[in-house]
C-alpha cells in the first residue's frame, strides 16, 4: 500500500545568510526563532528553538515552534531517513504541545501538520495511525472553530489521499487497520473540505492550488486552471508560497498542453 496519506505543507527553503546575522543579537530565543522562520530559515529556527527547549521544556510557545519549524526544515531534504531526523522530533514536541495545553490550537495544529508529512515516509500501519491524528486533530480545530481554514485544508487532503488510493488498497486498509480516519473518508468530503478552505481564506495560494489539483484529479480541467491560475496571480504572503507557485505552474502546463 502507497505509504503517504496525506500532504499537508509544502515549502520552500531559501537561503538568507545576512538576514541571518541581523537577529543574532535578538535576545528571546523564541522571538529570534521567529524572525528567521520569518527569514525562510527553518533550520536556523529549529536549532534555536530545539536548544531552548533542552532546558525549558515546559515552554509551549516553544514546543509548537519547535513542530512548526521541523516540518518545513525537512521540505527541502530529499532523503526520507534524513527528513525523518527532523519529523520525528516536530512531531514528539507537538505532542508535548499539546499534552501540556489541550486546548492551545497551535499546539494541535502542528501536531496534525508533523503527523501528516511523517505520513509520506511511514509503512502502512503507522501511516494509518498518523492519518488517524491528523483527523482528529483537525476535528478538534473546527470544534473550537468552524472557520478553521488550515482545518479545512488538512481534512480535504485527508480525504483526498485516501481516495487516491486504489478500491483494493481502501478495502484491505479498511478491513485490517480501519478508523474513522480511513471509513469516514469520500471524493465528496475532500471536495467540500478544501472548496471551505478557500472559502474562508481566498487569498491562501496554498489552499487555492490544493483545490486546483483535486479538480484536476477528478477530471474537471477547467475550474482546475480557474484556481491553478488565481494560486499564480496571489502575491506569495507566506514562506512556502513560491514553491507551491511553480507546482501550480507545471501542473497548469500539464493541463494546457
Amino acid at each position: 500500500m502507497r505509504s503517504a496519506l496525506l500532504a499537508v505543507l509544502l515549502v520552500s527553503l531559501a537561503a538568507a545568510p545576512a538576514r541571518a546575522q541581523a537577529f543574532r543579537g535578538f535576545g528571546d530565543p523564541v522571538a529570534r526563532a521567529d524572525l528567521l522562520f520569518a527569514a525562510d530559515q527553518p533550520l536556523a529556527a529549529y536549532e534555536i528553538l530545539l536548544a531552548h527547549v533542552a532546558s525549558n521544556p515546559n515552554d509551549y510557545e516553544a514546543l509548537w515552534r519547535v513542530a512548526r519549524a521541523g516540518v518545513v526544515a525537512s521540505i527541502d531534504i530529499e532523503d526520507n531517513h534524513e527528513q525523518n531526523g527532523y519529523l520525528d522530533p516536530a512531531l514528539h514536541y507537538a505532542r508535548i504541545a499539546v499534552d501540556l495545553r489541550p486546548d492551545g490550537l497551535d499546539g494541535v495544529y502542528w501536531r496534525g501538520v508533523a503527523a501528516g508529512r511523517r505520513a509520506l515516509n511511514a509503512g502502512s500501519r503507522y501511516s494509518v495511525e498518523l492519518a488517524q491524528i491528523v483527523y482528529e486533530d483537525a476535528h478538534t480545530l473546527l470544534a473550537a472553530d468552524s472557520l478553521h481554514a488550515g482545518a479545512h485544508n488538512m481534512l480535504g487532503k485527508l480525504n483526498y489521499e485516501v481516495m487516491s488510493l486504489s478500491r483494493f488498497e481502501r478495502a484491505v486498509a479498511r478491513m485490517f487497520m480501519g478508523n474513522p480516519a480511513l471509513g469516514d473518508t469520500s471524493w465528496k468530503n475532500a471536495e467540500e473540505h478544501l472548496a471551505k478552505a478557500v472559502e474562508v481564506s481566498p487569498d491562501d495560494i496554498l489552499f487555492r492550488f490544493d483545490l486546483g489539483a483535486l479538480h484536476e484529479k477528478r477530471g474537471r480541467e477547467e475550474q482546475a486552471v480557474v484556481h491553478l491560475r488565481e494560486a499564480l496571480r496571489l502575491p506569495p504572503m507566506q514562506p512556502i508560497d513560491a514553491y507551491v507557485q511553480e507546482q501550480a505552474a507545471t501542473l497548469l502546463e500539464d493541463i494546457e498542453r
